[in-house]
C-alpha cells in the first residue's frame, strides 16, 4: 500500500507528537509505502529539509520507499492541463503510479488531485486514519 507525501506536511510529519501525523508514520512504519520521485518541486523541497531527507534515506533503505524515474513524471507533468497548484509534480505522480491516497494540507492540491483522479482519496487529520486502509501502490 502506498501513498503520497505532500511538502506541506513534512514538517509535521517528523514531530513525533503531532496526532495528525502519527497514524500516518505509523502506517509507514508497519506496512505502508512512500510514493516519491526526485524531480522538480518534490526534489527542491527535500533538499530544503534535511531531517526529512534523512528520514526518506531511511525509508529507503528500508523498502519503504517507492522510487519512481524522474523522466517519468517530468513527462506526464508535460501533459497536464492548468493546475490550480503549484504541484505539477505529485499530480504527476499520481497520474503514472496510480496511488491514490494523497497526504496533504494543501486545498489547491486537493482540488487538482480530486479532478484529475477521479475517486482519489486525502488525508489531512486522524480522523481520515480509514484511508489508510484502502489503498494501494503499484
Amino acid at each position: 500500500m502506498c501513498l503520497i507525501l505532500d511538502t506541506n506536511l513534512y514538517n509535521l510529519f517528523l514531530q513525533p507528537d503531532n496526532s495528525d501525523m502519527k497514524p500516518v508514520k505509523d502506517w509507514v512504519d508497519k506496512d505502508g509505502k512512500i510514493a516519491w520521485s526526485p524531480t522538480g518541486k518534490m526534489k527542491r523541497e527535500l533538499d530544503r529539509s534535511p531531517r526529512m531527507r534523512t528520514r526518506f534515506e531511511e525509508y529507503r533503505r528500508d523498502g519503504k520507499l517507492k522510487l519512481y524515474p524522474p523522466g517519468d513524471v517530468e513527462w506526464e507533468r508535460k501533459r497536464l492541463p492548468k493546475l490550480h497548484s503549484d504541484d505539477p509534480d505529485i499530480i504527476a505522480l499520481a497520474r503514472i503510479t496510480g496511488v491514490n491516497l494523497l497526504v496533504s494540507g494543501d486545498k489547491d492540491l486537493h482540488t487538482d488531485f480530486k479532478q484529475l483522479h477521479g475517486q482519489r482519496k486525502i488525508y489531512q487529520t486522524r480522523n481520515h486514519i480509514d484511508l489508510l486502509r484502502n489503498n494501494r501502490c503499484p
